[in-house]
């Protein structure tokens, strides 16, 4: 997993905002996964796209945790938090994710050069977007607006940020 929770902002009292949504089509998701809304599926998330939030669980269409890795013939127990959609999933098995869409979750984020490489990318008020829907994309650290706003270097990894949504499809950038 490249984004790890490890807090919350504020006095909030650390529960995520959850939204169950359907999964595209033909996408492997793990969970903590950032995803993005497209075509009113969820898919991964990419550079440049809002992020909806991070995947929290994987369930089947009825709701309850899925038992294989989604991949043809998995057996029973195969699932370890990664998890294959088919490709008829949007129309006829419905698998979904539990999204936390909270912009005061704080995630430990994988980066994918070092961390510190371009200023601000290892200090707190600056932002970077994701190069993917697990990793952070260093050299895009700025003072201006992107996905994610950084709050330093995380103590227990320190070659990981501290971030927090900050350009939500669901609540729009902070202001």
């Amino acid at each position: 997993m490249a984004f790890k929770v490890i807090g919350k902002l504020g006095t909030a009292d650390g529960a995520p905002i959850k939204q169950a949504r359907i999964l595209g089509n033909s996408i492997t998701v793990t969970e903590l996964d950032s995803v993005k809304i497209s075509a009113g599926f969820v898919a991964l998330g990419t550079t440049g796209a809002s992020p909806f939030g991070h995947v929290m669980a994987i369930r089947t269409n009825k709701g309850v945790g899925t038992e294989t890795s989604g991949v043809a013939g998995a057996t029973t127990g195969s699932f370890v938090g990664t998890f294959l959609t088919p490709s008829t999933n949007t129309t006829v098995e419905k698998n979904r994710v539990e999204v936390d869409v909270s912009k005061e979750t704080l995630y430990s984020a994988e980066v994918d050069a070092t961390i510190g490489t371009t200023t601000g990318s290892n200090l707190a008020g600056y932002y970077m977007d994701i190069i993917d829907e697990d990793t952070l994309k260093e050299n895009t650290a700025a003072l201006t607006t992107m996905q994610y706003a950084t709050h330093g270097v995380d103590p227990s990894l320190p070659t990981q940020a501290v971030v927090t949504i900050f350009e939500s499809s669901v609540f729009g950038p902070l202001s």
